[in-house]
């Protein structure tokens, strides 16, 4: 079902929108002494799917300011991937990690200011009708796409960014094994984000 966007949240989206985009570019930046180029920069940064998250945020939402219509699964699925960015990295990583300096900036829009955006935009600007349970299993798409690519890189780098993909420890059954724990893990925040959004929200 195609929805669409009033123009003040089509005026936030493309907000967002850039601010998602800038903080990815200022990354890339930042990172070009070690890495040599923005291009190869910036493929490095896409090895991990806090990066994927906030780059799928800075264009469809670009994408919902520019034309004002998207799929109705489609905010629903960003806004769960994008919490879960949020909760593993605060719950996880951030008492180990204390950037400094424009590194700082970045961070926090990655992990908190992005993310947090999105999800009040998706509460905000859509209604509960357009993301109904059965649009649960549309939040795998994304981590299970992402997965894909990170298993290939994987094997032609050796390098893999999540220790649950790591094909030459585990094998590739117990991979396989994780993934399906991945997509449930996925499904199972995105039903407790419409659940807390019907809470709230229980006659919209």
């Amino acid at each position: 079902m195609i929805i669409d966007i009033s123009r003040s949240g089509r005026v936030v989206a493309g907000t967002i929108s850039l601010a998602a985009l800038a903080a990815i570019v200022v990354q890339c930046n930042l990172n070009l002494e070690r890495d040599g180029s923005p291009l190869v920069a910036f493929a490095l940064l896409l090895r991990f799917f806090t990066l994927w998250a906030n780059l799928a945020a800075g264009v469809l939402l670009g994408w919902v300011a520019a034309r004002g219509r998207i799929h109705a699964g489609i905010p629903f699925a960003l806004a769960t991937a994008l919490a879960i960015v949020a909760v593993v990295y605060w719950a996880l990583l951030a008492a180990d990690h204390h950037p400094i300096g424009w590194d700082r900036y970045t961070n926090q829009m990655h992990h908190t200011i992005v993310p947090l955006a999105t999800i009040i935009w998706w509460a905000k600007f859509t209604r509960p009708v357009d993301a109904g349970w059965r649009s649960i299993p549309i939040v795998t798409i994304a981590p299970l796409a992402y997965t894909g690519f990170a298993l290939t890189y994987g094997a032609i780098s050796g390098f893999y960014p999540y220790f649950f993909l790591d094909v030459p420890k585990f094998g590739m059954a117990q991979v396989l094994v994780n993934l399906i724990g991945l997509a449930a893990a996925f499904m199972l925040f995105g039903a407790l984000l419409l659940a807390l959004r019907r809470l709230v929200s229980p006659r919209a």
